[in-house]
């Protein structure tokens, strides 16, 4: 019978070894004990083989899985790359599953086993704190989890599944499931019931291919202690589903270099919620840092909060270098009463203790759209002295009247290269907006304004393009209290209303070189295209270089500053069809120049047709007069000399003036007429 095994069905024969049996492993008559299954046969993966362990110095202490202990021999296997919990007697819902699990975790890393794997279904009773022992992870040793873990209805206040503290280079990764208990949890005030709660001290840890799903609190927790230092780096969340949990998908209040990418994110507090119920949510606790954050390549889908949060609100807390980007946020259902907008972030107005900086909103789709009155009011809400925020690229697609980005107290923002099928305003500054440039945008349905601003400041809009209008749309409106605002190179076509209007105190304000093509499609008396109106203080403001085309109806006043205003130029504007006054100031503004605007009446054309077109007269100044070289031999006749040469120099720069006049009126009129494309 040498080489030979004895074959036990279960552990508990194995277990029940008689004496003659042990005798026989001992005199070598078999090679060892070949067990077909734990509780029954066939409830491993596959039979293993254990062999009898060295007398001296002792077999050492039953584990439960690679040791057992029987009549003071031990019979030992030894696994190689991975080890299944199942041989430990994780399987199903017996009591100590927890236990044995954890068990099977150690055995892995004192034997330099890098794989832990759950490959059938188990449920499993937790401790009442999420520092207990829930699943302890190890360092260089990841779960590979392809059934599901399932934990009992508790009523603990916090939980945590898995837990990863101080552990370096592990992770959980494979086909399968984490399910808390969200919707008959007993603690009704629980929040804290985690997924999974990687804390202070880890670091290269990464959670791929798996669903954390109805737990509590978050599906996936990454924080630590309320201190300075300790944070986790190194944190890869990849291709996992994170659905239907209580409080927030993911949340960050600690940690460094952390990515978040091609997972979906949904449904967070739609059974069962506490607040804010967000996707993700970076939220620093008192004295905690989150740096250098990346969010890409996922999809958020009908979370009751936001689906992206960076809040900033504790003391001595710091948010900075987050990028979010190529990501898909869809909401289909209402969200909860307390959210803003889809996106938001923030920090505490005006607090340097509490800093929020360096954020980056890149390449997202975001779309809101169903039937009923939209809870939030914005796509993203950026306000509380957030500095340094770049939002370019995105889409933005609803059927409601919602504003596309909105801003409150935040320093350096760029908007650039966005696309919006429809948006009330685009972007909306309620007030102490310092530092924004919103250029290269389109908006194809505009029911607002492009650009709205309050009491703010260093303001560039330029490049942008409005396709049409619904409502009593305008590219910039209610400019107030605002200075260095230069609006130029913008592109409007159908606007209801008027490009540009303020009503209050402007400064530095230069609007120029702007296209406003068949403004006033209301056919109403509306207020004038461009409006420069304000209080006494108002100053420096530039009307240059703009086109207005009017459609066929004479109601509207093409450009008109009002009372109160100083050092005001209008001029080398093009205005083209008709108007009830092409360029005016009401009496006792200060308009400085108010000459040299082009004015073309409407050139009807028949499509197909290439017209003549209409003559455009030269200048009428004539050519200065030759100037003699200077005889002068005294001061004053110096003097009278340099006098005429300033005179000619003058004649000279208002003649190009009415030439470049006469050459722009030609490029319009062959234009209108179909002579130039």
């Amino acid at each position: 019978m040498a080489n030979q095994f004895l074959v036990k069905e279960t552990l508990a024969a194995m277990q029940g070894i008689s004496a003659i049996e042990i005798t026989a492993l001992q005199n070598g008559t078999y090679e060892g004990v070949e067990l077909l299954g734990y509780y029954e046969k066939g409830d491993t993966p596959a039979p293993i083989k254990y062999y009898l362990a060295a007398a001296t110095p002792g077999p050492g202490a039953d584990d439960g899985g690679s040791l057992i202990v029987v009549s003071g021999i031990g019979l030992i296997h030894e696994f190689c790359d991975r080890v299944d919990v199942s041989y430990f007697g994780a399987i199903g819902g017996v009591v100590d599953c927890l236990e044995r699990i954890n068990r099977a975790i150690v055995y892995a890393q004192n034997n330099n086993v890098k794989i832990v794997e759950v490959s059938q279904d188990v449920l499993l009773s937790l401790p009442a704190s999420y520092y207990g022992p829930g699943i302890l992870m190890k360092s260089h040793v990841y779960l590979e989890l392809n059934a599901t873990i399932a934990i009992r209805t508790n009523n603990n206040d916090r939980y945590a599944i898995i837990l990863f503290s101080e552990v370096v280079d592990s992770g959980v990764f494979g086909r399968g499931r984490i399910t808390g208990d969200n919707a008959t949890h007993i603690e009704t005030s629980s929040e804290w019931g985690h997924g999974i709660n990687i804390v202070d001290g880890c670091s290269d840890i990464s959670i791929q291919d798996i669903t954390i799903e109805n737990c509590c609190g978050d599906g996936i927790c990454i924080g630590g202690a309320e201190t300075a230092d300790g944070g986790s780096i190194n944190i890869s969340v990849e291709h996992v589903i994170v659905d239907n949990n209580g409080r927030q998908g993911i949340t960050v209040t600690k940690g460094s270099n952390i990515s978040i990418s091609k997972s979906r994110i949904s449904n967070t507090g739609v059974i069962k919620g506490k607040f804010p119920m967000d996707g993700i949510d970076i939220e620093p606790n008192k004295n905690n840092s989150v740096l250098n954050v990346n969010i890409y390549d996922n999809t958020f889908l009908n979370n009751v909060g936001h689906d992206f949060e960076s809040n900033c609100m504790r003391t001595n807390t710091m948010i900075e270098n987050v990028n979010f980007y190529n990501n898909t946020i869809q909401v289909t259902k209402q969200k909860s009463a307390t959210v803003s907008a889809l996106i938001k972030v923030n920090a505490e107005r005006l607090k340097d203790d509490m800093i929020t900086k360096n954020i980056s909103i890149k390449n997202n789709q975001l779309v809101y759209e169903f039937d009923g009155v939209p809870q939030i009011t914005a796509f993203i809400y950026c306000y509380g002295s957030a500095k340094v925020i770049d939002i370019s690229s995105n889409t933005f697609k609803t059927n409601l009247d919602i504003t596309s980005i909105k801003l409150d107290t935040v320093f350096d923002v760029v908007v650039g290269s966005n696309f919006s099928w429809r948006s009330f305003h685009f972007v909306l500054c309620q007030t102490e907006v310092q530092g924004l440039t919103v250029h290269a945008n389109t908006v194809d349905t505009l029911m607002h304004a492009m650009v709205s601003a309050g009491n703010s400041s260093k303001i560039k809009v330029y490049s942008n393009t409005i396709n049409k209008q619904i409502g009593t749309s305008v590219m910039a409106y209610n400019y107030s209290n605002c200075s260095d605002l230069f609006i130029y190179n913008n592109n409007s076509t159908n606007l209801s209303m008027g490009f540009f209007s303020n009503s209050g105190m402007l400064s530095n304000c230069i609007i120029k070189g702007n296209v406003i093509n068949n403004f006033n499609t209301s056919g109403k008396t509306n207020g004038p295209c461009i409006y420069v109106t304000g209080v006494s203080a108002s100053a420096n403001i530039v009307v240059e270089d703009n086109t207005i085309l009017q459609t066929a109806n004479a109601l509207s006043i093409g450009i008109r500053a009002s009372l109160s205003l100083s050092e005001t130029y209008i001029k080398n504007n093009m205005l083209i069809g008709q108007f009830a006054q092409r360029v005016s100031n009401e009496v006792g503004a200060a308009v400085k120049v108010l000459d040299q605007n082009i004015i073309l009446e409407a050139n009807n054309t028949v499509p197909g047709l290439v017209k003549k077109s209409a003559a455009v007269g030269g200048s009428a100044s004539p050519l200065p007069n030759a100037v003699t070289d200077s005889v002068a031999d005294t001061l004053p006749k110096i003097v009278t000399d340099l006098n005429t040469l300033i005179g000619k120099y003058n004649e000279l720069r208002s003649l190009t003036s009415e030439v470049r006049g006469s050459l722009n009126a030609k490029l319009v009129a062959d234009r209108a007429s179909g002579q130039q494309a």
